[in-house]
């Protein structure tokens, strides 16, 4: 049935209708190529109030063809390459009587750092060394992971393995001497304060965290040598991807390499401020550093195609042809002759300010629709 409204009431409408489509139309060309699915938030439901047609002036409205075909596009993202999150060494045993550079990288067996005077070298471990290590010691996970750092250095010939042996002590005393000990500080015993223990090997320095003359405090703060790409998501980006989708990611010499996304982190993790959560954030891992250590941190850009689940050619409209309800459907005005019809919709993806449409009654290709 067509009514006829008084045209103050469509105008009220229409702007109400406008203002809600921009907002999607905002929210649409903010990011290049931004792909979501926006029923998965919605629901499937479509719009039961509200359909029909009323008279009005088509002439002085901005219209668009309704068009069929499928709906692929890619999502550019704004990253950065970066090291791991610093971490500090365990306070120093005793003085400190050097320190490290920020920036310097330093292997396994290495100086960190000297304290009274004695070399405190780098080693490696997921575990904080907690007890000295000498003959008659119980096994444990600690030895094991002496006696690789031993091994790795080339002082340790044994089987490594939970037990502390005489190849064990033999191999301390032999470790002591390159650190320039003589007399009784070789000895075969193993303190935890006599190296600066770090998750892997080699580390990065990032800041120097004490003076020269302190007792007790964290020489330094270290990350590994390794860069990686990370870039921030909004919540229905980190719904679409995945770990292992393609991306290309443009260099800042504008080259480009060809990879895969390594995780996506969903975020809503608590950052311990007023109740403030982490963003969703995706990471990309280069097991080629070659290829990436030149540039440092730096600016860079991720590029991650995106396809339809279903790429079955569906009808098309711009996305500023939606008109949004506060319950969260859609719907299109089409031009019928001269008057407009309100027509129920579902929508599918949104691409390149377009959106699919898998349901709408009467809808065809070629039908103008209005947009804002």
């Amino acid at each position: 049935m067509t009514t006829t409204r008084p045209r103050r009431r469509a105008t009220t409408i229409r702007r109400a209708a406008i203002t809600l489509t921009a907002l999607l139309a905002v929210a649409a060309l903010a990011a290049a190529c931004l792909v979501y699915r926006p029923w998965e938030h919605a629901g499937d439901t479509t719009r039961t109030s509200g359909s029909g047609t009323s008279a009005v002036d088509v002439s002085q409205l901005r219209t668009a063809d309704v068009t069929r075909g499928t709906l692929n596009a890619s999502t550019t993202l704004n990253a950065s390459l970066a090291y791991d999150t610093a971490r500090g060494f365990a306070a120093a045993g005793g003085t400190v009587t050097q320190l490290p550079t920020a920036g310097t990288v330093i292997d396994l067996g290495e100086q960190v750092y000297e304290s009274n005077g004695v070399s405190v070298p780098l080693f490696s471990g997921e575990r904080p060394f907690w007890r000295t290590l000498e003959d008659g010691v119980s096994d444990g996970p600690d030895v094991t992971q002496l006696e690789r750092n031993l091994a790795d250095l080339g002082f340790y010939t044994g089987e490594v393995g939970p037990h502390f042996n005489w190849l064990t002590r033999e191999a301390i005393r032999q470790w002591q001497r390159s650190l320039g000990l003589t007399g009784d500080a070789v000895n075969g015993v193993f303190d935890p304060s006599s190296v600066a223990l770090a998750v892997s090997a080699p580390v990065r320095i990032t800041t120097v965290d004490t003076t020269l003359g302190s007792t007790g405090e964290s020489p330094a703060s270290y990350t590994g040598v390794a860069l990686h790409a990370e870039a921030t998501l909004s919540a229905t980006q980190a719904a679409t991807f995945k770990a292992g989708d393609p991306v290309s990611v443009t260099l800042p010499d504008n080259t480009t390499l060809e990879t895969t996304l390594t995780a996506v982190d969903q975020g809503g993790q608590p950052t311990g401020e007023d109740g403030k959560t982490t963003s969703p954030t995706v990471r990309v891992d280069f097991p080629d550093q070659s290829q990436v250590e030149r540039f440092g941190t730096a600016s860079i850009r991720l590029t991650v195609p995106n396809r339809a689940a279903d790429a079955t050619e569906t009808l098309i409209v711009p996305v500023t042809a939606l008109v949004a309800s506060a319950s969260g459907t859609y719907a299109l005005d089409v031009v019928r002759g001269d008057a407009l019809e309100r027509i129920d919709v579902r929508i599918g993806l949104v691409a390149d300010a377009q959106v699919q449409i898998l349901e709408a009654d009467g809808l065809q290709e070629g039908d103008r629709v209005v947009v804002s």
